[in-house]
This record gives structure tokens, sequence and C-alpha cells, in this order.
């Protein structure tokens, strides 16, 4: 697994602590007892074969098993309080984030929250699976397996616009009506960008970005100055001049993403219902 995240036997061996001939030596021990060769060299980099695809995906689910049983074993010996680590597109965090960590707190104060941003729901779903995060807040619906995901809210898209925009002050406005309009939006692969652009290819609309960012202030600040407009979930358009969306389709669903597991430590089992229950009221 540390080979296929790393592409690199060098790379893999030293975050292991072993040798890069014992490394070797391993892998190919474990490609005769399964039969098939796991690893190929693409240029400078080694990539997963599809029979190391194939392992992969059970390789993550059992390492990650694993590691919920040292976990049960603590909680049964007593020997830590938990831990709870949630992952967050930041365009939610800000809005949803600070009320559940501050009454969790106060009602489980030696349990630890470790959050982790990114911007990408296939990665939060990835990390998921394979263990490395608790629970993740991301969009719906789900692109992969061995997962189940509860409805945080549904939220409406709309159109943030300049202060003095034609579209400033309207009542709604139909994503049709964009057409020709400059675009400030996330680079291409963010969830907000993939967001905009299905809602404007199913509206017919092609959309002529004039700015490209990582970082939804940048959106924000390029907008009141008067670059374009922007398409944005109402947590993430912020206070900014707003319009909302006639179109039926311009909504974004929000989940908490958690694996299929028979076992869920108490700890995180006590935030999701937070969550759940904050995002309801």
């Amino acid at each position: 697994m540390t080979i296929a995240h790393e592409g690199s036997f060098t790379s893999a061996a030293a975050r292991l602590y072993l040798s890069q001939p014992s490394l070797s030596v391993q892998i190919r021990k474990l490609e005769q007892d399964v039969g098939a060769r796991l690893f190929e060299r693409t240029g400078r980099h080694i990539v997963l074969t599809a029979a190391g695809s194939a392992l992969l995906e059970h390789t993550e689910i059992a390492l990650a098993e694993l590691e919920r049983g040292r976990e049960r074993v603590a909680e049964v010996s007593g020997l830590r309080e938990g831990e709870v680590r949630v992952g967050v597109l930041p365009s939610i965090g800000a809005r949803m984030l600070p009320e559940v960590l501050a009454r969790f707190r106060r009602a489980h104060p030696l349990v630890g929250v470790r959050i982790v941003e990114h911007d990408i729901s296939r990665e939060f779903e990835q990390l998921v699976r394979s263990g490395e995060l608790d629970l993740a807040m991301t969009r719906m619906p789900l692109t992969l397996s061995g997962l189940c995901v509860d409805e945080l809210v549904r939220e409406p898209v709309l159109v943030l616009v300049p202060a003095a925009h034609r579209l400033a002050g309207r009542a709604e406005v139909a994503l049709a009506e964009l057409a020709g309009e400059d675009l400030v939006g996330m680079r291409t692969g963010y969830g907000l960008r993939d967001l905009a652009d299905q809602l404007l290819a199913e509206a017919g609309v092609r959309p002529r970005v004039v700015l490209e960012t990582g970082q939804l202030a940048i959106v924000h600040g390029m907008v009141a100055a008067g670059m374009g407009v922007a398409l944005l979930p109402r947590m993430a358009a912020g206070e900014g001049p707003t319009v909302p969306i006639a179109d039926s389709c311009a909504f974004r669903e929000l989940g908490v993403v958690s694996r299929a597991s028979a076992h869920v430590s108490p700890p995180v089992q006590a935030f999701r219902r937070l969550l759940l229950r904050t995002a309801r009221d």
C-alpha cells in the first residue's frame, strides 16, 4: 500500500524504515503468493497493475480493520480517551463545524478531534475507506464502495455577483441567462468547480472562465472587484450579493461519510450523532 501511494520503491522503503532490497524481496514473495505481478515501471515511476489495484482495495480495508481492532483494545483497556479524525470541505467547515466542535468538546473534553481539510470529495472517500479518517463531511452522491453516508443538508446554489452587476437585486435568475457572463471559479478538479460546470452544462451554457483559483476567498474578492460572477452553494457564497437560481437542479447535497464497518468507536459515534443533530437544527 505504501509503494502504491509513494509511486516509488525508494520512497516507500524510506517511509517504512526498510532497505530497498528488503522491500523488493517482500514484494516478489507477495507476487509469488498471489500469482500475479503487482507493479510495473513507467519511466521513473512505479504504478499498479490491474492485479495490484484489485489487491490494494482489499489491503486498505484489511489494514483499516486491524487499526480498528487496536482501537477497540485500547478502549477496553482504558489506555486512551480516543480521537475522532474528520475530513471537511473548506466551503462548509466554517459554517457547520464551530458549533459542533464546541458542543462536542464540552461533552467529551478528553477526546481529541483532528480536522483535515480537502477540496476534492473523492479524496475524502478514499481516506475514509482506507481508515485514515473516521468521518468526512463531503458532497453526495458517493463514488466508492465500502462506505455509508447520512445526509447532512441540501442547500441551494446561488449566483454571487458584484454589487453593481445587472443581475444584482433580481428575485431569481435562470442558469441559461448566464450565457456570455464572465465566470470566476475554483480550479478544475475542485468540488465547487465540478458542481458549477455540471449545472452550466445541464443548462446548455458554456462558461467563459476568466479566473481560476484554489482559494474560495480569492473567488469572493474577484467577484467583489467586478471580475465576473460565481456559482456557489449557500454556505460557500458567504455574505456577498447573491441571486437565487430558478432551475430546480441548482442545489448541493452534503453528507457525513463513514466506513461500512461493524465497529465504530464510541467517540466517533458521538461526534456523528452530534453532527447530524446540529445539521437538522
